[in-house]
């Protein structure tokens, strides 16, 4: 990806987007593409800016990191594909996506207490 697509990713504004994610709307093709490219555009961006600052094993750790946070979402996705191919019935499907659904409580409430002691580190 280019410099001048990483600047355009990381300029557009995705509040309307996030609130959707928030509100439990789910997205379309299109905008669950955007907002993966945004975040990748944006966690690139923050490692390009660091590689300048930083040993190149520091940079790797970080890249295994991004890497981790992508296949977190997509073994998400397969699960739900995996799920829906298993044609379950009415009670299944409440309890498949019960359980999905705590993973995704359970993941967002790890990343904000991280994103909480990281903003007191600074």
């Amino acid at each position: 990806m280019t410099g001048e697509m990483w600047k355009l990713l990381c300029s557009l504004d995705l509040q309307t987007t996030t609130e959707k994610v928030e509100q439990g709307i789910a997205l379309d093709h299109a905008q669950h593409s955007l907002l993966r490219e945004v975040a990748d555009a944006k966690f690139y961006h923050l490692m390009r800016k660091i590689q300048t600052d930083t040993a190149l094993e520091e940079n790797r750790r970080q890249q295994a990191e991004q890497q981790a946070c992508t296949r977190v979402a997509h073994l998400m996705q397969t699960s739900c594909l995996a799920l829906r191919r298993l044609e379950l019935d009415a009670d299944d499907q409440r309890l498949a996506r019960e359980a999905l659904e705590s993973h995704q409580v359970f993941i967002k409430a790890c990343l904000r207490r991280s994103l909480g002691s990281f903003d007191r580190s600074a």
